[in-house]
């Protein structure tokens, strides 16, 4: 068995159709946004705010009130020239929908579009490569589609990390001080979490550390390498809560913009019901996922013979610790897709967020600049894709993580298995051994030059192939799949835990401004 097989060519395939066909006429990131569901406001222009405050118009052409005109007209040249306008003024928001020219001005769009469509691809070559290893016995390729997640991933990471940064950029420094001080609390949560007993919530940390541990020493000794190992317990649970506490720190912001925007969203969807529904299901999933982390909940009550007798009178258990673990991953794609359907629901309510700052701005009594009247309503467009990426990135960051686990730890699906061992056997009774023919000895004199002449070219080759698969077995024997059951369970755990807590604290914090105001 070679050791990349077929999905090699795949793989070079989907890049390339990404390349050449996805990104440049096909986006998806694009058609999510701009397939004609949202509508942003148009902010004011000079001269409709002077109609409405009666202040007399100097004459001039009228320029059209459009996103990317804003900066050409309220420039820093053009700073003198503003004025004050009550703010009790009553001004008509125009609005407009999405186009895909608008979006050219949005800020991070490049990122958003570049993000999302990536994880589409690689979530293309991970479905048909593990459909190709569910259906063939691949024992021993490399699985080139967990690449493409540890990608996707990282670029994730990169993402989230960019968001973070500009509340560090920017001049309220209280934005900076509520992203530490998460920040410090998740690495002392992450810290109490690691050292809880494996009854309650079964990561398998200690068994990945120890699994490491072993295959590390026996590395080392097969290397005669003298060391004392590669790290003490107390080091790799410190490393892992730090990693954790960064991702909490991450998870801050995307977690309150959350929690307004579901606000808002169920505001605007009051009279639908099943929309109600489908919203509160979104925001409480991430929590139940990570109950299903929780032993006592979760798997000692599926596994109970208690509960199987009541089911299905026999006294078994609902289904095995594979089947149970496989269905427990496969909640993570189902919260995906529900989060990917309600997008535009909630970037809508984003979106109406110009519309209810003017409005706000209304009850207060004063005078306002004219330029920052219009930055109150254009800084919502511009940060559309901003609020976009806070609203999809962790949803990625979980998707990523899950394919990982799913692939790395070994879990298979079951209903598959029978394909495999079938395709096993017909290849093992397909090659029979035969004597070698006449033929066969007679042509091996003229084609010895040639074979000598292959040789020279194909032995390098060989060489390489063998030193990349005796790496490739040293990597499996140190970093086994128990390891990666232990690490990738916890960050997938932690991860929907941290997002839940800071929603959930957006959500008080935002129903109790919003009841005060």
């Amino acid at each position: 068995m070679p050791l990349l097989g077929p999905q090699l060519v795949f793989t070079l395939v989907m890049s390339s159709i990404m390349q050449k066909v996805i990104v440049p006429y096909h986006s998806f990131a694009q058609w999510l946004l701009a397939r004609g569901n949202l509508k942003y406001f148009n902010y004011p222009s000079d001269d409709d705010l002077k109609k409405a405050a009666g202040i007399i118009q100097s004459r001039g052409r009228h320029k059209r009130n459009r996103p990317e005109n804003f900066n050409k007209r309220n420039g820093a040249a053009l700073g003198d020239q503003t004025f004050t306008v009550p703010k009790n003024i009553d001004i008509d928001l125009g609005s407009e929908t999405l186009q895909p020219s608008h979006l050219l001005t949005i800020r991070y769009y490049g990122e958003f579009k570049w993000l999302l469509d990536f994880t589409v691809m690689a979530t293309v070559v991970y479905t048909v490569t593990e459909a190709y290893y569910a259906l063939v016995d691949t024992k021993g390729d490399l699985n080139l589609s967990l690449i493409w997640m540890v990608m996707g991933l990282l670029f994730t990471l990169h993402v989230l990390f960019s968001l973070t940064s500009l509340y560090f950029k920017s001049d309220d420094a209280g934005e900076m001080v509520l992203c530490v001080t998460f920040g410090f609390l998740f690495l002392i949560v992450a810290m109490a979490v690691i050292v809880i007993d494996e009854n309650y919530l079964e990561f398998g940390v200690d068994d990945a550390y120890d699994d490491f541990l072993q295959g590390a020493h026996e590395h080392l000794a097969y290397s005669e390498l003298e060391s004392q190992g590669p790290m003490s317990r107390t080091t790799f649970e410190f490393l892992l809560a730090f990693v954790a506490a960064l991702l909490g720190a991450f998870m801050t912001f995307p977690g309150l913009r959350l929690a307004k925007m579901h606000i808002d969203a169920l505001k605007y969807n009051a009279h639908l019901p099943h929309m109600q529904i489908l919203l509160h299901t979104s925001f409480l999933f991430p929590l139940l996922i990570a109950l299903l982390w929780v032993k006592p909940i979760a798997r000692d009550y599926v596994r109970s013979p208690t509960l199987g007798k009541k089911v299905n009178m026999t006294g078994d258990a609902l289904m095995s610790d594979e089947t149970f673990d496989i269905v427990r991953i496969s909640f993570i794609p189902l919260f995906a897709l529900i989060r990917l359907a309600l997008m535009t629901q909630y970037l809508q309510a984003y979106l109406n967020m110009a519309h209810e700052r003017i409005e706000q701005m209304r009850k207060e009594a004063g005078r306002i600049n004219s330029l920052d009247l219009q930055k109150k309503v254009i800084r919502v467009f511009y940060y559309l894709c901003v609020v976009a990426l806070q609203y999809i990135a962790p949803v990625i960051l979980l998707f990523c993580f899950s394919c990982l686990l799913k692939t790395s730890a070994g879990y298979s699906y079951g209903v598959f298995d029978h394909f495999q061992s079938n395709a096993t056997n017909a290849s093992a009774t397909a090659m029979p051994n035969s004597p070698p023919s006449p033929s066969s000895s007679s042509s091996s004199s003229s084609s010895s030059t040639i074979a000598d002449d292959v040789a020279a070219f194909v032995n390098p080759v060989r060489e390489a192939k063998a030193q990349l698969a005796f790496a490739l077995s040293v990597l499996k024997h140190v970093f086994s799949p128990v390891f990666f059951k232990g690490i990738f369970s916890f960050l997938i755990w932690w991860v929907c835990v941290t997002w839940f807590i800071t929603s959930s604290f957006g959500l008080a914090f935002h129903s109790y401004v919003s009841t005060n105001s």
